[in-house]
């Protein structure tokens, strides 16, 4: 051995040589596919499918009114109770007509227009029977004081 070093600065590198027995990867016969329901007969083939989103919905008709307020006054003064179903109709005739299904907009629509017109009802009874209670009572301690 000398005992020189060699100086390697000045030397270009070697060049990569893959090692032999490597290459390109073996090329297979296309497999046969099986026909399964729901899929295209015959596997999966090269297509140039182009898909065209919708265009923006225009609504020719004003959305139908919700009764939103009514139903959270009815909730919050009346009997709550049917309020809260009240509520939740008038959120559903809101989305509905955001999505264009104006036909359930209505129809939630008018549930949520019943569903208050029952709970103005119910809160006017349940007043009402509340006096007479009211009344009853101080009439009989009204009574028995004389």
């Amino acid at each position: 051995m000398s005992d020189e070093k060699k100086d390697y600065r000045n030397e270009a590198p070697p060049q990569y040589q893959p090692p032999q027995g490597y290459g390109y990867p073996p090329q297979y016969p296309p497999q046969q596919v099986a026909d399964h329901p729901g899929f295209p007969p015959g596997g999966y083939t090269s297509t140039n499918t182009v898909l065209v989103a919708p265009g923006p919905m225009t609504m020719n008709e004003p959305p139908p009114p919700d009764y939103m307020n009514r139903a959270i006054f009815v909730t919050i003064c009346c009997f709550w109770p049917t309020g809260i179903f009240a509520i939740m109709k008038a959120s559903e005739s809101r989305s509905a007509y955001a999505r264009g299904d104006i036909l359930s907009a209505r129809s939630n629509a008018n549930s949520a227009r019943q569903l208050s017109n029952i709970s103005i009802m119910a809160g006017v009874a349940s007043v009402l029977v509340a006096i007479i209670i009211v009344g009853v009572y101080v009439g009989l301690v009204l009574r028995s004081y004389s």
